[in-house]
């Protein structure tokens, strides 16, 4: 009787036995074979019955399997993925195509899968609630083609599904069988079932810029509802490689710009943290790749040498680098940067750490394209070192010697930029000539004429353009010089060519000589060029490099101005008994807010006229205008 019982546990009775398709699911099957046998899963579970090859076969559900090994092989293979990766199945919630029914009255595996959401071979959205009752289906139901609330599965009308998303449930079911496929995107091959739906829900949920911080905490991952939206933007990631997913990021990267300045992981949260620790098998290489690309060029942060999880060679190809390298490699300072980041040519982003620094980023390639537009030219400081000359000198040259030398952008206090080619033409001028420790007592470099001989830029380039067209040739090369502040004329030369100038300098007087024409200190007659009374012509600030100012200047002084000692003289009065006379009538001297006049100067003006005639008719004598040096304008 005990071995009739255990004979009885062994073989279940089992009127039906229709062996499983080949497209059919663990899940679906039990349930069509309880529905056969007039029994429920729960009934066949108990009797032991379960998805297995070898427990079918041994129960007559399976043919030999010299008859149909694709069978057997679909079998075990789907009998193991049940048993070792259960994390794959969606076993709580059912969905369905209502049109593969109509074909074939099997459930199928995909639709057993997560994030499996739409019927590859229809092109339509699976369902999983009942288009009657709108009820969520179940598993526990009588009828493996009705709902729980007796209506036809096979009645409902699906809606048409996107194609990325078709593609990737196709893309799911090949790798469930195990089926070659020729449409795996790069991302995708060599994944199998786990690795593809852990990279659905990675993409759908981690680069969602709208999802919450954890996001692979996705509850009811099986419910249509909660599913698609996942598997939507996978798919239209997966499928768009590597465009879209570039885009992905930089979208969760402008989402999280605040103005502070974060690291990869304050931005992307874990985003960033699950790429390199939960898809850290090989297989997902290609992913990590894709997003070092991304990276190198789309990445407004820093990046730092102890990141380990980046290869060193992004270190070195990021597009997106420190304001401070990019200043150097340009050759300015950090706040003309900035200038040019205002006025759109170099595009930066500029950021505040939680310090309080500020941190500025801009676009490597902008910074190669503007140094390709560069080549073939030099920056002042290049040029000054070349040809050895100063750089207040070189200011004043700059246009005279290089008309062609333009600003970057042609923009104000940007680098000059200044064409090599011409800045060489000009030390070519003069060659293969003798070089002197010491000129001869008749003979002066060209560094000594400029810094000592007080000439003007007019001047110094007539001497340039006489050497280059050989009318005035260099005696020799003055070693402790470079450029051309070492070339050694002739005194007599030198001066031959600037008389032949004709500039006239006889018209010209120093600034002492004029204290001198006017009978003053030589403090007031540089107090008076400085806030331009008197206009004069600087000529540098190097050592004997002063101004210098016209006679006609001077003149012109002369009849507009008169001092108040010249005003004494004439009414008979003390300069401060005069000054304190002319104020109470409001008549004041020549003044600036900063610094007083160590002598009273007045415009002669008919304030002042007026104040001589009043003083001319309270004297018993009077005095004559004319005769004090204040000449009467009515006189011809």
């Amino acid at each position: 009787m005990d071995d009739h019982f255990f004979m009885c546990r062994e073989q279940p009775d089992l009127l039906v036995r229709p062996p499983p398709g080949r497209t059919e699911g663990p899940d679906g099957y039990l349930f069509r074979l309880a529905e056969a046998n007039c029994m429920t899963v729960s009934d066949l579970t108990q009797l032991g019955v379960r998805f297995d090859r070898e427990w079918l076969s041994r129960h007559r559900l399976l043919p030999e399997p010299a008859l149909d090994p694709d069978l057997h092989a679909h079998v075990a293979r789907i009998a193991h993925l049940k048993e070792v990766t259960g994390r794959i199945w969606n076993q709580r919630f059912v969905r369905f195509c209502p049109l593969c029914l109509a074909e074939d009255p099997t459930w199928r595996a995909g639709w057993e899968l997560y994030f499996h959401d739409a019927c590859p071979r229809h092109g339509v959205w699976l369902i999983d609630h009942c288009g009657s009752c709108a009820q969520p289906l179940k598993w526990r139901r009588d009828s493996l083609l009705r709902c729980q609330c007796g209506s036809d599965l096979r009645e409902d009308v699906p809606s048409v599904a996107p194609a990325a998303l078709i593609r990737l449930s196709a893309v799911l079911e090949r790798k469930l069988f195990n089926a070659p496929t020729d449409d795996d995107a790069p991302p995708l091959a060599g994944l199998d079932v786990d690795q593809t739906q852990r990279l659905i829900r990675y993409l759908g949920t981690h680069l969602d810029p709208f999802t919450h911080v954890r996001p692979l905490k996705l509850r009811n991952a099986g419910c249509l509802e909660n599913s698609w939206p996942v598997s939507t933007l996978a798919a239209e990631i997966i499928f768009g490689w590597p465009e879209a997913f570039h885009r992905a990021w930089s979208r969760l990267q402008e989402s999280s710009a605040s103005g502070e300045k974060k690291g990869l992981t304050g931005t992307f949260h874990s985003a960033y943290q699950y790429l390199y620790k939960g898809l850290r098998e090989a297989e997902f290489d290609p992913v990590r790749d894709a997003f070092e690309r991304w990276m190198a060029t789309h990445w407004k942060g820093g990046i730092a040498g102890r990141n380990r999880r980046l290869p060193p060679d992004l270190l070195k190809n990021v597009q997106w680098i420190p304001g401070k390298v990019a200043a150097d490699k340009l050759g300015i300072s950090s706040a003309r940067l900035r200038h040019l980041i205002r006025e759109g040519k170099v595009e930066g982003e500029e950021s505040l750490s939680t310090s309080g620094r500020c941190f500025l980023v801009v676009r490597r390639d902008q910074l190669d394209r503007i140094d390709a537009e560069l080549a073939g030219e030099i920056t002042m400081a290049e040029a000054m070192e070349m040809l050895g000359i100063g750089k207040v000198r070189m200011q004043r040259l700059l246009r005279l010697l290089f008309p062609t030398a333009r600003r970057v952008w042609e923009a104000e206090y940007l680098p000059w930029r200044i064409p090599r080619g011409e800045v060489e033409a000009l030390l070519e001028a003069a060659t293969n000539l003798p070089v002197v420790g010491i000129p001869e007592e008749h003979q002066v470099s060209l560094g000594y004429v400029l810094k000592y001989w007080n000439w003007t830029g007019e001047e110094i380039l007539a001497l340039v353009e006489a050497v280059k067209a050989g009318n005035v040739q260099p005696q020799s090369f003055l070693d402790s010089a470079r450029g051309i502040s070492r070339w050694v004329f002739d005194v007599a030369q030198l001066r031959t060519l600037q008389r032949s100038l004709g500039l006239d300098r006889s018209n010209w007087v120093s600034i002492p000589e004029m204290a001198r024409m006017l009978g003053v200190k030589q403090q007031v007659a540089y107090w008076l060029t400085h806030h331009g009374f008197v206009r004069a012509e600087f000529l540098g600030r190097l050592k004997n490099l002063g101004s210098r100012i016209r006679r006609d200047e001077i003149e012109r002084f002369r009849q507009n101005h008169i001092f108040g000692r010249e005003i004494a003289a004439i009414v008979g009065r003390s300069p401060g008994k005069v000054i304190r006379m002319l104020a109470e009538q409001g008549i004041y001297p020549l003044r600036v807010p900063t610094e007083p006049s160590r002598m009273a100067v007045y415009v002669r003006g008919e304030e002042v006229r007026r104040f001589l005639a009043q003083m001319n008719s309270a004297s018993p004598g009077g005095f004559r205008l004319v005769s004090s040096g204040l000449p009467n304008r009515d006189d011809p």
